[in-house]
């Protein structure tokens, strides 16, 4: 592949996500916090919807499809210092998003928030080696961690209301 098509399949790929993104109400390089707001209130509305409707259920599959693909393809392109790590985060967040959107149960949506915690874990540190070896700056480093704070208070809010449901 010419440097022109990897230009244009890039481009191509950024749009995509971009209009992703876009509909969700979050942009790759800021308002991660808005990301996971919109997230959230989208997943509100969704949990109860999306065992019983069979449309929207595929909207959703759909959706969470293309967001796994981007996450994937901008990992692939964070190796060859194509994109930035908060690409790759905002990708990934969104495509755990979407997968707990898909959820029916609390217990799996506490799963699928699990798992976007430990992968948040391992950006973190990846990036914490980075900035110690000078290749990144700190504030990368502090950006990553409050989107996993955020998603680690969504997992235990999560948590405490599986409780309460079970003690009532």
């Amino acid at each position: 592949m010419s440097l022109s098509q990897r230009k244009t399949c890039c481009l191509v790929s950024a749009g995509l996500l971009l209009i992703c993104l876009a509909a969700l109400g979050g942009w790759p390089h800021g308002g991660r916090a808005q990301l996971l707001a919109v997230a959230d209130v989208a997943e509100g509305q969704n949990q109860s919807q999306a065992g019983s409707n069979e449309k929207l259920r595929a909207l959703l599959l759909e959706r969470y499809d293309i967001l796994k693909r981007f996450a994937e393809s901008y990992t692939q392109l964070l190796k060859f210092g194509r994109v930035e790590w908060s690409d790759v985060a905002s990708a990934t967040v969104a495509m755990f998003h979407a997968e707990a959107d898909l959820c029916v149960t609390d217990a799996e949506r506490i799963k699928v928030y699990e798992k976007l915690v430990e992968t948040l874990r391992g950006f973190e540190e990846s990036l914490t080696r980075e900035s110690a070896a000078a290749r990144r700056p700190t504030v990368e480093v502090d950006k990553i961690k409050v989107v996993r704070l955020e998603a680690q208070i969504r997992l235990e809010q999560l948590r405490l209301a599986q409780k309460a449901l079970q003690l009532s």
